[in-house]
């Protein structure tokens, strides 16, 4: 697939689905389905651009109705330098960028690393503590706590943001904060990518805060320790690069009213957008199939299944045109004289290795009761340049030895696949 197609579509699906999340979690404290909304946008968006739906004459016939030829995979001449196209250089300047960002999670992943290796470890129930030195604002990474050393000389005063971080640990939320700066870094142009990831860190919070606040009695003295934790002088966040606190959103929602479980099905009005999505990416994927033929182009055709071995379709015409005959039509020099032929015949337009156009288009033609090769037809498109491409060679193919049904020369249909691909 297109590189810069691929990343619209992902820009497009991220951009609404978080509009429609906004609309449907603001106030809202249904923090697990938000959370597994928030993951499904990025997965969706990430995915289905990749994802095809069957279609085309060719997906519709059933399989024993059609004589499919192998499919054939056709790159450009590697021979020859060719000047940097704007799609080349867009994509680069894109790319590299994306791969910056890249590096910079790489090196705040090192960074927790190497804070975990210079500082001692003890054991916390099923969690392993960082005993950091004082000052070190609390956070969790994995199955790893980071806190001073303070936290674990005066238990009691740290049990709820302990339990705020092994909610984080239990629930496994470094997973959704990887995946969304890694989406972040791909569609770092994008400020609604930015600000996804921003609400999924806050929402993650959120679960934290709940899981933290076993008891209703605990919500003002708990809200007191984070304004302490946040005025005193702590560790600059480069340390603990996945550490946010949102102290004004969380305290907010500490004392928001629960939200009613009727609320949740609000969540359903989401799936029609996945829906269209899909549908939409399937017309970027797949134009539609234009009827291409030449001088001898048979008239369409309804399907009618003969006795015996052959299976027909009637025309306006005398003679009808059979998916299968008892003896095949055959090339001359055979099905490895066909490929050689058109793998020598064969071109990838310069223009389609430009724009870095690429896919499958699917082709049937009849062979006449003549041998010769007409009512061509794309049944599969994917550009207008590599349907052409396909239909030349075909029309330049020499004539066949006919095929038999009864005694007779028959007309009779191929498909024939043919994959462009660049190196």
């Amino acid at each position: 697939m297109n590189f810069l197609l691929y990343l619209l579509q992902v820009h497009i699906a991220l951009s609404l689905l978080f509009i429609v999340y906004k609309a449907l979690s603001t106030r809202n404290t249904h923090f697990t389905a938000r959370r597994i909304l928030l993951l499904g946008i990025l997965l969706f968006a990430l995915v289905y651009p990749l994802f095809r739906l069957p279609g085309g004459v060719s997906d519709a016939l059933p399989a024993e109705l059609q004589i499919t030829l192998p499919e054939l995979q056709v790159k450009p001449d590697g021979s020859g330098d060719r000047p940097l196209s704007p799609y080349q250089f867009i994509a680069g300047v894109y790319g590299g960028v994306a791969l910056l960002l890249g590096l910079r999670l790489a090196v705040r992943l090192l960074s927790i690393v190497g804070l975990r290796r210079h500082n001692p470890l003890r054991c916390l129930g099923s969690c392993r503590v960082v005993v950091c030195p004082e000052g070190t604002q609390p956070c969790s990474f994995f199955n790893w706590i980071f806190l001073p050393a303070s936290a674990l000389d005066n238990p009691t005063g740290w049990t709820t943001i302990v339990n705020h971080e092994q909610a984080h640990v239990r629930q496994m939320h470094s997973i959704d904060i990887l995946l969304g700066e890694s989406v972040a870094a791909l569609c770092w142009i994008n400020p609604l990518a930015w600000l996804l990831l921003k609400e999924l860190r806050l929402n993650l919070e959120y679960l934290a805060d709940r899981a933290a606040l076993t008891d209703e009695t605990e919500k003002r003295p708990y809200q007191y320790r984070l304004l302490e934790l946040a005025g005193a002088d702590r560790t600059p966040r480069s340390t603990l690069p996945f550490n946010h606190a949102f102290l004004k959103e969380r305290i907010a929602m500490i004392n928001c009213r629960r939200s009613s479980r009727w609320s949740l099905f609000r969540y359903l009005l989401a799936l029609p957008l996945f829906g269209l999505l899909v549908v939409g990416s399937q017309s970027c994927q797949q134009s539609p199939a234009p009827e291409i033929a030449n001088a001898q182009s048979m008239p369409p055709a309804t399907t009618e299944v003969l006795p015996r071995t052959g299976t027909v379709h009637e025309t306006s015409e005398p003679d009808p045109i059979y998916e299968v005959a008892e003896v095949m039509p055959e090339f001359p020099g055979g099905t490895q004289a066909l490929f050689k032929f058109i793998s020598e015949n064969l071109k990838y337009p310069q223009n389609a290795i430009d724009g870095q156009i690429e896919g499958r288009v699917v082709v049937q033609f009849v062979v006449d009761k003549a041998g010769k090769v007409g009512n061509i037809q794309v049944v599969r498109s994917i550009d207008k340049m590599l349907d052409q491409a396909a239909i030349d060679v075909v029309r330049a193919l020499p004539d066949w030895k006919p095929g038999m049904q009864d005694g007779q020369p028959v007309n009779v249909r191929y498909t024939l696949p043919v994959s462009f691909k660049l190196s």
